[in-house]
Formats: C-alpha cells, structure tokens, sequence
C-alpha cells in the first residue's frame, strides 16, 4: 500500500466525520469526484469522450479502483447539483461522454495538506520504532498495508476477491500496540483504518432483502461474552450480541461448545498456579483475565459449573447437535480439520458446526446478502482452519469482527448501532492478536518452558525480566524455545545465563526507544500543533472572506430589491396616468363643449343627446366606455391587487 492510498482513506474518514449531508455511503465519495472534475477543467480539459477518462484520473490520484457504475451514480448525482436553468456547468451524456464548464471545486485542498502531512509522520514514526525495537523492515510503508489489513479480508466475502498478503506483520502490529496508549497517533490510525473499510462500498451493494439469519456461535466468543479474554475482546463480543438482537437474528450455541467452553475451563483451573510465562506471551489467554478480575483457581470451576445459566442470561438457545455430531465424524471437515486442531474433539466440535450452518444454509451461496446462518468465532489463535479462501463461496465461518465490520458498512449512519471510533479500535486489537499469536509456540513448550524457569532460574530472574522474555517471544526476536528447553535439561547454568541475556536485550531496547520516541513525539506534537493553528488562521480568514463576501451580497440583495421595487412602483404608477389620461381626454372633450356653447350646460346636454342618436357617434362614446371600464380599471386592478400578476411582473423585471 503506498502512502497516496493510505491519504485518501484518512480523507475518507474525515469527510464521513465532517459532512452533515451525507445521506448515503456513496456521498462520501462525491467530494473526490467533483475534485477530479476540477482539476481535469483546471488542465483545459472541458470535454471527455467516456467518463473511464474521469476514472482514470480518479484511480491515480486516489490509488483506490472505482467502477463505472458507482462513478456514473455520483457524476449524475453532481450534475444534478451544480446544474440550474441559468447555467450548465457538468453534463453526461447517454453514451458516457462528458462536458464540463468553468468548474473549480476547492473545499478539501487545506484537508489533504493535513493528511498528507500526518501520514508522512506515521511512516516516519513507524521507522524509528522500528529502529529502536530492532525490527527488520523491507518497506518503511508496511504500517499502512497492516492497517487496511482487514479490507481484504472483507473483500473475500463481499466481492469473492481474494488478496493474499503473506508476510509476517509483528513489527507493524507492535507500533499500533504500542500508541494505542498515545491518542493523538492512535486516533490519526483509526482514521486510515475507518477510511479503509469505507473505501470498500464502492465495491459493495447491499441488498434491501431481510432474511433470518441465524448466528452459531463458537467457544472462543463465549469465552469473550464471559469476560475471559481481553477487555477488548469482550466489546467485540458484547457489541455484536446485542446488535444480532437488535436485528432480530436467532442466536444460538451447539451443545458441544458448552462441552468445549467446561473443559477448557477445567484445564485452566487445574494448571491456574503453574502458568506465568504463557499469560505474558499471550494477553488474550484466560490467566490474564483472572488477574484483571481477581479470579482464583475456584473462581473459574465456579464459572464452568454454571455455564449453561451464564449462557442462558445471554439470550442464547441451546441446540441439540448429537446427530449432526454423528454425521460430522465421516465428514471431508472434520477430516482436514485434524490435521490443524491441537486435538481430535476440537476437529469434531468445529465440523460440527460447519455441518450445521451447511444443513441451514441448504445451499452453496455466493452472496453475502442471502447467507441465513454463520458460525461465528472470536479468533486470535494461532492455528489455521486448513481451508481455502479462494472458493467462489461464502464459507461458513466469519469472525466477530469482520462481521461488525460488514454490518456497519450495510448501514454505517442508521440501524448498526456501533461508533465508528469504536469499530475501528475492535477491528485493529483484533489484528494485533491474530498476527502477535501467528507463528508462536505451541502452549505445550510454553508451560515447558515455564516450568523450567521456575526450576532452575526463578531466583535469577525478576517477574520484570519473565515480562522481557515474554516480549521478544512475542516479537518473534526469540523462536528457538525448543533448544531453550534442552539446554535446560542438559547445561542449566547456560539456560539462566541465555535467558538473562535475553531479557537484558529487551530491557535495553526499550530504554533506548522510550529516549528516541519521546524526542520523536514532542517534534509530531509540535508540528501537529503548528498546522493546527495555520488551519485553524486559514479557517478564520476564510470564515471573516465568507461573511464579508456574505454581507456584500445581502447589501446587494436589498439594493437589488429596492431597485425592483421602484420599477414595480413606476410600472403600477403607469396604470394610474393611463386611467387619468382618459378623464383628463374626457373632460378636456366636455369643456371643449361648453366653451364651444358658451357654457351653456342645457345646450351641451341637447347636443351630446342628439349626437347619441348618431350611429357613428354613439359607437365611439361606447368605445370610449369600454376602454375606460375593461383597460383602465382592469389595468389598475391587476396591477396592484392581482398578486399573480404582479409576481410575475417582478420576475420579469431586469437591472
């Protein structure tokens, strides 16, 4: 992933965050579009024979691949807003072709700044950390492929494309580990990552169909709904329960995970005093929340006697599975799945539930949309399922996160109720564990281990230096714990000494990456800061430029008003003089005749009487009375009380 992808996805983000008119996902992605058209119109290009040359420029700029379809759904959307009936400014045609007229769109450039000065600081973060942690890197922008990690996960069951990323990443998921506790970085990650799934709709249509969807859920999940596993982990676990109730899905645990779920209690309780090394490797393992909890060696036999009423507390139906159990021990599952699972009874329990969710689902299915039942599990293991992820089918496992993570991005601003902060802190713990807990040893040699550390060097070693140890197992820095184990067993004073040479690795290693990372840290903060304030003085130049240009355009608009107003006056006041010239006409005609008969009124009466005889006469005086009855009071009229008329007079009124 290089960084320009790893920009757009915290833009992404930023303007899912910013924008208060968003009303689908694919407005998200307007912004970007209506960015290309105006730096295509900024290159004199005002015409395009097929919007591919819009998608084009897109996909360089954005390093994210936008398919036709949802291009065109945006490009018609911007039409329709920038487009009015004075002016044109974007048209696509029927045949895909394009034209654009003086278009400049500006609203994010101050954004991207920002991000890309961010991004540049993770890179250069992640290499110091890197540096002082004495982990080996090929691409000092690994980080950001960590980060969207998850998006190709979810591509496997949204679009069948499967993106394969083989590499180890210990020293990325220990840089997000380790600023998780600093929130100024930790939040600027979160960002990329939340841009990431985002960036994933354009690929995604989800379908408007309810089904019943059923939701099977394995040991490793009751386990987290338990509280036995990372705080974290029981939010991941807690917040898809109760999403799964709120949209009304069946929730339901095989009779054989109860099984499963007691006996792994059971071993637990019964090595609870002889593990400490494991606990330490492990964050996720059981131990770890006995001690965040106060639980003791009882406590956990307490929780395993009372399984079946903590399960029932939960809403979660219990299903008789014996005879799916029977039909699972001559399935092709349970078979690969003894080549993978530490025992035979954990290979039978996961076919088990495979088969089930298969004799629900009654079918192969290809969409995600009209799958009806998953078996749902919390994975942080280090074993893999020995199935191929190629299959054109959805398969029948899903995890806990990729399922919150598919379920908000159906709705990510309606019915999921799960903040987006929130998604993306489930969604990246969970990619810590899977790729810290991937490739480590088995607990068998742990414990092994574990128990000669307390044989033969417990006085040696300080609680503190076990930690360090545990670290660089965990960091993949120590993998040759076989051989420790030996060498335990046949020079015991070498084992110690190896051991305390380990952990003074550590000890040093960390000194040295909290002195280089604080200085690195205050210059981030600093420079985070200084662009805080250079934005936040562009945005007050910007806000002071909008309301003067705003008190202008008021001032215009009332001058404007005034102007109309006055025409509209002079335009009414011209019905008036119009009825007035023909009374003024009128009585001019009448005065005329008195002079003319020596104002003499009973002579002018006899003549107007004679002259009303007269044909000709009497059809102008008719003609006169018609056009002072229906032009000169309807003209008045409709010039002041008609208010249609009136209206569209000002309408029709030019400055």
């Amino acid at each position: 992933m290089n960084k320009e992808r790893a920009i757009t996805y915290s833009l992404l983000s930023h303007i899912r965050n910013k924008g208060t008119l968003i009303k689908g996902p694919l407005d998200i992605f307007k912004p970007l579009v209506q960015r290309i058209i105006s730096k295509m119109n900024s290159k004199g290009i005002f015409s395009g024979k097929s919007i591919s040359e819009i998608k084009s420029e897109f996909d360089n700029e954005y390093k994210i691949d936008i398919p036709i379809p949802v291009l065109k759904t945006i490009l018609n959307q911007i039409a329709k807003d920038l487009n009015s009936k004075e002016k044109t400014v974007f048209v696509l045609y029927n045949d895909y072709s394009f034209s654009i007229s003086e278009y400049i769109f500006l609203d994010y450039e101050n954004d991207i700044i920002e991000k890309e000065t961010i991004v540049n600081e993770i890179e250069l973060l992640f290499q110091k950390f890197c540096e002082t942690s004495d982990f080996k890197i090929e691409e000092k922008n690994s980080i950001f492929q960590f980060i969207e990690k998850n998006k190709y996960s979810l591509s496997s069951y949204l679009s069948n494309s499967v993106v394969q990323i083989d590499k180890d990443f210990t020293a990325e998921a220990q840089f997000v580990k380790f600023f998780r506790n600093i929130p100024e970085i930790y939040k600027q990650i979160k960002d990329i990552y939340i841009g990431s799934i985002i960036s994933g709709y354009i690929q995604y249509n989800p379908s408007e169909t309810k089904l019943e969807v059923e939701l099977i859920f394995d040991t490793n999940f009751i386990v987290g709904l338990l509280d036995l596993n990372t705080p974290e982990s029981t939010h991941t676990c807690n917040t898809l329960l109760q999403i799964a109730k709120n949209q009304k899905f069946k929730i339901r645990i095989l009779k054989d995970t109860i099984e499963e779920t007691k006996n792994l209690l059971e071993q637990k309780a019964k090595h609870f005093d002889k593990s400490f090394l494991q606990r330490k490797v492990y964050p996720e393992d059981i131990y770890n929340a006995c001690d965040r909890k106060g639980y003791n060696k009882n406590d956990i036999e307490r929780i395993s006697d009372n399984l079946e009423n903590e399960i029932s507390k939960l809403g979660i139906s219990i299903i008789n599975d014996e005879k799916i159990k029977k039909e699972a021990k001559f399935s092709e599952e349970y078979k690969i799945l003894k080549e993978y699972r530490n025992s035979d009874i954990s290979a039978l329990h996961d076919a088990t539930a495979i088969n089930y969710v298969k004799k629900v689902r009654g079918k192969k299915i290809k969409e995600f949309d009209k799958v009806n039942c998953w078996f749902v599990n919390n994975v942080t293991s280090r074993e893999n399922n020995g199935f191929s992820i190629k299959s054109e089918f959805q398969p029948e496992t899903i995890n806990a996160d990729n399922l919150l993570n598919i379920l908000w991005l159906s709705n990510p601003r309606a019915k999921i109720n799960i903040d987006a902060n929130d998604l993306a802190d489930i969604s990246l713990t969970s990619s810590i564990a899977i790729t810290l807990n991937k490739d480590l040893p088995k607990a068998k040699i742990l414990r092994e281990l574990d128990d000669n550390i307390h044989k033969y060097a417990s006085e040696s070693l300080s609680d503190t230096d076990i930690v360090r140890i545990a670290t660089r197992i965990t960091n993949k820095q120590l993998d040759d714990i076989d051989n420790l184990n030996n060498l335990a067993n046949t020079k015991k004073e070498e084992f110690v000494k190896r051991l305390e040479e380990e952990a003074s690795k550590q000890k040093k290693l960390e000194e040295i990456r909290i002195k280089k990372l604080e200085h690195i840290l205050k210059e981030f903060s600093e420079k985070s800061n200084e662009f805080q304030k250079k934005t936040k003085q562009i945005e007050n130049n910007e806000l002071n430029s909008s309301k003067a240009i705003e008190d202008l355009q008021t001032k215009n608009d009332d001058l404007t008003e005034k102007l109309i107003e006055e025409k509209l006056k002079t335009w009414q006041k011209n019905s008036i003089y119009f009825l007035l010239l023909i009374y003024v006409t009128l009585s001019l005609i009448f005065l005329y005749l008195l002079y003319d008969n020596n104002w003499n009124l009973k002579v002018v009466t006899e003549k107007i009487t004679d002259y009303k005889s007269n044909i000709f006469v009497s059809f102008i005086l008719w003609t006169i009375a018609i056009i002072v009855n229906l032009f000169g009071f309807k003209l008045v009229y409709d010039r002041y009380f008609n208010h249609s008329n009136i209206n569209n007079k000002r309408s029709r009124i030019k400055l």
